[in-house]
């Protein structure tokens, strides 16, 4: 299930207006600065959810809604220099210099972005610490040179003001991030939203990497590494789909009384389909997580050949114990279960939805050998293992 709660902490601009100078609502549209003509638009080649819009001196970022269910909202900042003189019709606005030296990551999947392009060293803060799995941050937090300023409604303020970011990156799972914002807006912080969670195909969410990119103006880097990435996901993907086979693929563990599966839009659904497989839900429109109840998956997982994503499962003995019922199904009988937690710290922080999100490319990998084993020649694994 993505995104994993625990991992991510919420919190971004407001979503509804403010008698602030940096926030104006038109239309039901929200605003965070006025833009003048631009002299050329950046264009993404996968993500839908930011686009980059170049002037003379600065840059203006847009981010289109940004969270689960938002609709017809758009957030805007301004990118210059820390040298740049800017318009006075900017004047008031949230401007944010670049390159930004100190920031907070709200989510581990940032910490992996920055990882992406080198600049680990900015990170000043992080929220919950324990579950972040890269190896350089995690030896930062516990050495106490990195704070965790903690998650939810448990934000340190006080501790996030003592360290005075330049930015922010943040995440909204709904309406509720504005009671984060507001408080943090409140205090003279300047948030950014980082909505990659949202987009439906790992490429699209690996684009990302282009939008953080450009507070550390390593926009060139950024691109030219994920153009790299994007050329082999395709590589393999297109391998992939000449087979003529596809195996159906099953997701999830039950939960209580119901077991939750993404729809059929959603990125495991993209991922599936790209490594040429068919995803027992592929039918379901929608992105989001749906509950089924058990007897509909029993039902409907009779005609699987493939279980991946079993939760916190390290084993098939574990699967058995939370459900005798389970042992039943094709594929724990034919030994093809497989989990995307072969990285795992000890507190349980899964690189899958770390690092993973800017290797899409290793990730398919790993689903390839999966569901069509020995198309890839000397595959070594990532993200995926075999229960």
């Amino acid at each position: 299930m993505y995104p994993v709660p625990a991992n991510i902490t919420i919190s971004l601009l407001l979503a509804f207006c403010i008698t602030s100078a940096s926030v104006s609502c038109n239309n039901g549209r929200t605003k965070e600065s006025v833009v003048v003509s631009g002299t050329g638009m950046t264009g993404t080649e996968y993500a839908r959810g930011f686009e980059a819009e170049e002037h003379e001196n600065h840059t203006v970022l847009r981010v289109f809604d940004p969270w689960q269910g938002a609709r017809n909202l758009t957030f805007e900042y301004i990118l210059a220099g820390h040298d740049a003189e800017l318009p006075d019709s900017l004047h008031g606005t949230m401007i944010i210099r670049t390159p930004v030296r100190s920031v907070i990551c709200l989510s581990t999947t940032h910490i992996a972005m920055i990882d992406f392009i080198g600049e680990t060293g900015r990170i000043a803060a992080v929220s919950g610490g324990s579950y972040i799995y890269n190896k350089e941050i995690r030896s930062r937090v516990t050495g106490g040179d990195i704070p965790d300023i903690g998650y939810d409604m448990n934000l340190n303020y006080e501790l996030i003001l003592q360290i005075n970011p330049d930015v922010i990156f943040a995440y909204g799972v709904g309406a509720e991030t504005r009671t984060y914002v507001s408080r943090l807006q409140g205090l003279g912080i300047k948030v950014v939203m980082i909505g990659e969670y949202l987009e439906s195909s790992p490429l699209a969410q690996a684009e990302w990497v282009r939008f953080i990119s450009r507070f550390f103006n390593r926009e060139n880097l950024a691109s030219e590494k994920f153009s790299e990435i994007a050329e082999e996901y395709n590589r393999l993907s297109e391998a992939a789909l000449t087979r003529d086979h596809r195996p159906v693929v099953m997701t999830g563990l039950p939960w209580r009384e119901s077991w939750f599966v993404p729809g059929g839009n959603s990125l495991m659904a993209t991922l599936i389909a790209d490594a040429g497989g068919r995803y027992l839900w592929e039918n379901r429109r929608g992105r989001e997580n749906f509950p089924v109840d058990l007897e509909t998956v029993f039902t409907a997982a009779s005609g699987a050949d493939i279980w991946i994503n079993t939760g916190t499962a390290t084993s098939l003995k574990e699967i058995e114990n939370t459900d005798t019922r389970l042992t039943l199904l094709p594929p724990f009988r034919n030994n093809s279960v497989y989990n995307n937690n072969a990285r795992l710290n000890e507190s349980g922080g899964n690189d899958f939805w770390e690092s993973g999100i800017v290797n899409p490319h290793l990730v398919l990998g790993d689903l390839i050998e999966i569901i069509h084993p020995g198309l890839q020649e000397f595959h070594q694994w990532s993200y995926y293992r075999k229960l």
